[in-house]
């Protein structure tokens, strides 16, 4: 073998790994023999040499195999789990879990933080207080038979290799590589040990993916390692230009989907559309349902009937998180109302320039070592098509520092853009369904 200097060197000249020389860097990627450093070169070198599908391949199976796996005979139930490739103000998990397993799936969830622009569903479970979401391989499986589901962050032992990786990836400016992504997701769910997985592909402006064809190399990667690999897949293609739902930060966007459960028309449209549609998706690839449409009714009339608002705090309560207390928390945090400069009808919202003035506040990392402030969030009270008149409340901002209100407010003026005349919206929120 090759030392990690040679192959490091082959790669930045294009040469193709094989999978035992993957297998054993990512094995010394995990026991410290390659350094941090050697990690993130190998990462550069893969965003602008690419990765093959064999190298995609290979890599997916080594990280998946570099630390402990969930056994998936430990519940009765169809094992099935969803991921995002990330975008703006997405609380979809946070609702998607509890209506999943309301509607008689087991999801098993390992998560991530804040990767670039994009919220971690980690990051947002711990803004409550209490909220644990690192556990051995035991205590998830003991989770999982005694309520169908967890929602954790990877521990030492779950697909450690990634954990290291992704770290590296968010602060090295090697997160859009399709290989990357693809051996990320899939080594984390194949580790759950799931049968089944629902991809949402976010594509737009606010999104990895920038445009259809790009979404559709990705979504072909994950297809084929993820099918190769033995798992029942399905990918939903959605829009990601504007903030999906109305809350962007940690808290809240965990409040928006706890009152999303317990009230649907409370939610905006987007939001239950893109939720209702993956979980639909899920009871097809877990053989709960063989019908998209009475899958889609199915799981309508479970979120009406309060099941899994009941479900989301089980969960909260099951896993050490203080749901009054992060209410109480949150209510003396530093709050400011934006109100709006001009009439006009709400034509744009930037959903860019508001994701990163939340990261700057300190609801996301600049730095991996950056502490997260649960509390930096944006509540928008508008949406594309809203009519507003000057002076009229167009969102709310908060944040546990006094001093970062201004510059999340000047972030909402900032993002909003209007016109004089309605503007057409995107008719559905999916764009495509592999």
């Amino acid at each position: 073998m090759k030392s990690v200097k040679e192959l490091l060197a082959s790669k930045r000249d294009g040469r193709e790994w094989t999978p035992a020389e993957i297998e054993w860097f990512i094995d010394g990627v995990v026991h410290g023999t390659v350094s941090p450093a050697q990690a993130a070169a190998f990462l550069m070198a893969s965003c602008i040499r690419g990765l093959s599908a064999v190298e995609t391949a290979a890599l997916t199976r080594a990280m998946a195999r570099s630390g402990d796996a969930i056994a998936p005979s430990c519940v009765d139930r169809p094992m099935v789990d969803k991921h995002s490739t990330g975008g703006v103000s997405d609380s979809v998990s946070l609702l998607l879990t509890p209506l999943a397993v309301a509607c008689g799936l087991a999801v098993p969830m390992i998560s991530g933080r804040g990767l670039g622009h994009t919220g971690g569903t980690v990051d947002k479970l711990e803004s409550v207080i209490g909220f644990r979401t690192m556990y051995d391989v035991a205590d998830l499986q003991s989770l999982l038979e005694h309520s169908n589901m967890f929602m954790a962050g990877q521990s030492d032992r779950i697909a450690p290799a990634d954990r290291i990786l992704y770290g590296l990836r968010d602060v090295t400016g090697t997160v859009e590589n399709v290989g990357l992504i693809t051996a990320s997701i899939l080594s984390k769910k194949l580790a759950e040990g799931i049968q089944g997985l629902v991809m949402d592909v976010k594509v737009g402006r606010a999104a990895f993916m920038k445009d259809i064809s790009e979404a559709h190399a990705l979504a072909q990667s994950l297809k084929d390692v993820g099918e190769a690999a033995g798992l029942r897949m399905k990918v939903v293609f959605t829009h990601m230009d504007r903030p999906l739902g109305n809350a962007i930060g940690n808290w809240v966007e965990i409040a928006e989907a706890e009152r999303a459960l317990q009230d649907r028309t409370s939610a905006s449209a987007d939001l239950v559309e893109v939720t209702t549609e993956l979980v639909a998706q899920m009871l097809l690839v877990g053989d709960l349902e063989h019908n998209i449409d009475r899958a889609r009714e199915r799981v309508v009339s479970v979120w009406d009937s309060g099941a899994a608002h009941s479900v989301f705090h089980d969960m909260i309560s099951q896993q050490g998180g203080q749901w009054d207390a992060s209410i109480q928390r949150h209510q003396l945090a530093p709050k400011k109302v934006v109100t709006a400069t001009h009439d006009g009808i709400v034509d744009d919202l930037d959903a860019m320039t508001l994701t990163n003035a939340v990261i700057e506040a300190g609801g996301g990392r600049l730095r991996e070592t950056d502490e997260i402030d649960p509390d930096a969030g944006i509540v928008l009270h508008v949406r594309q098509g809203s009519v507003v008149q000057a002076g009229m409340p167009i969102a709310t901002v908060s944040s546990s520092n006094a001093a970062n209100l201004e510059r999340l407010a000047t972030a909402v003026t900032r993002s909003l853009q209007t016109t004089t005349a309605p503007s057409q919206r995107e008719p559905s929120m999916i764009i495509d369904v592999w």
